[in-house]
């Protein structure tokens, strides 16, 4: 047997009776054992003593099991940390694991897998490099050029065929496309194909702000031009000059500022708040929307005008579902990555694992795909990537998704049948909004305002 006696462990629980138990269960390793019974007792122990590993249960009053987490990586990083719980899910897992936790335990669990888990973090440890070489040499952090449009989809080398034709153009691009297929890496990869790739790209996310902060964030304002303009500012437009800029979830512009930058479109000058004259601009404008903006045009939503001044070169991200060929390729490419950041060794991903990439239905495109292969990077443990690695229900995984088959099944009014599908929606992800506005292909700001609407 293995000599254990020098491996110093703390375990911290509130309830007295699993203390118990894990120190029946690990005693058989011939650890030294200790424990607390929340997390400002154990962190006075790590201030008075040196742990190899902390085991901690993740509920706990006072201090929960991830506050301490990230206390004992600011106190001592070298000190391994397993996280325990009896309410599992996939988010508390990914949060865990990122904060720096080795493993993550779901209750109940036997002996056998907790001596497993803790030897496994010795043994992680063992080979770990002295922290001295660690702090010398920082793993590099990828650059936003590694962030590439990868595919092997014929359609989509096309589109990248065409971009490359029309980059080096001053005309206007609108990019169409769900949530997640990428239309800001086109965008990016327009500004690379251009003249004006020596400067820098600037974005807009035309959700994100509200009107007011809206307008001078695109267009800037003078000091003194409204309480609080404290100095001047310039707007994205200025700063964009001889380079380009994005303008994302275009269809959430209010309409009198569509009126303004219609105009700056058209005159190629901007009117800054607060100014006393235009100040002459050259950007190339590339719009993204994730809506049916025709549509938006006919509801009077969007400015018909302003439509055909951005529509001059259109481009339609497909998305994930109608180009399967890219699902292992993109599966791989973010392994590699993620295992860069993170600095693990998985050679490769198992079949079964990729069967089941190919057969979801992606309703989140490919930054659901990059969310769940980030996660299996960080819940495996081998050098495979095996299908318990994704931590996906395997149900959902190979079904239709529920709103296709409830649409199918529904009957009544599109009012009535778009009012459950966003209910419904919200229901599945627990009342979340930003993630419900994901999976629904709008923004945060419409479904806000639909669940306004239905009171």
């Amino acid at each position: 047997m293995k000599d254990n006696s020098g491996k110093r462990i703390l375990i911290v629980d509130d309830e007295n009776e699993m203390r118990i138990a894990l120190n029946t269960a690990l005693k058989r390793g011939g650890y030294q054992l200790d424990s607390a019974e929340n997390g400002q007792e154990a962190l006075r122990k790590l201030e008075g003593a040196a742990f190899d590993l902390v085991i901690t249960d993740v509920r706990m009053p006072r201090m929960s099991g991830l506050e301490l987490l990230r206390a004992v990586k600011d106190i001592s990083p070298q000190t391994g940390v397993i996280v325990m719980t009896a309410y599992g899910d996939i988010d508390n897992a990914v949060e865990t694991m990122k904060a720096g936790a080795f493993d993550y335990l779901l209750k109940p669990f036997s002996a056998e897998v907790l001596n497993s888990a803790v030897s496994r973090a010795f043994l992680s440890q063992a080979e770990r490099p002295p922290a001295q070489a660690v702090a010398a040499e920082p793993p590099p952090r990828p650059s936003t050029a590694e962030r590439r449009i990868v595919t092997a989809d014929k359609e989509m080398r096309k589109l990248l065929e065409f971009v490359e034709k029309v980059a080096y153009s001053k005309s206007t691009v609108l990019i169409i496309g769900e949530t997640g297929t990428g239309k800001e890496l086109f965008a990016r990869y327009i500004h690379q194909c251009s003249l004006r790739s020596d400067r820098p790209f600037y974005a807009v996310n035309c959700a994100a702000l509200p009107e007011g902060l809206l307008e001078t964030e695109m267009f800037g304002h003078e000091k003194g031009a409204f309480t609080g303009a404290a100095s001047r500012k310039e707007g994205k437009f200025e700063l964009a000059h001889k380079s380009t800029l994005l303008l994302d979830e275009i269809t959430e512009m209010s309409l009198p500022l569509q009126a303004k930058l219609l105009r700056v479109l058209q005159e190629h000058e901007v009117d800054k708040v607060g100014g006393r004259e235009p100040i002459p601009v050259d950007v190339r404008v590339v719009a993204a929307t994730n809506c049916d903006i025709r549509k938006k045009v006919q509801n009077k939503e969007f400015r018909e005008d302003l439509f055909y001044r951005l529509n001059v070169i259109p481009l339609k991200v497909p998305p994930l579902r109608e180009r399967k060929e890219d699902i292992p390729v993109l599966a791989d490419y973010f392994l590699k990555r993620h295992c860069r950041e993170n600095d693990k060794n998985i050679a490769s991903i198992a079949g079964e694992t990729l069967n089941i990439l190919g057969k979801y239905r992606w309703p989140g495109n490919v930054r659901e795909l990059e969310n769940i292969v980030e996660r299996a990077v960080l819940l495996c443990h081998g050098n495979t990537l095996l299908p318990s690695d994704l931590f996906m229900d395997e149900e959902a995984a190979f079904a239709e998704t529920k709103d296709t088959q409830t649409l199918a099944k529904f009957r009544g009014t599109i009012y009535d049948m778009e009012k459950e599908l966003i209910f419904q929606t919200l229901d599945e992800v627990h009342g979340n909004k930003t993630k419900a506005a994901e999976l629904l292909g709008i923004s945060i700001r419409t479904l806000r305002n639909k669940l306004n609407e239905y009171q």
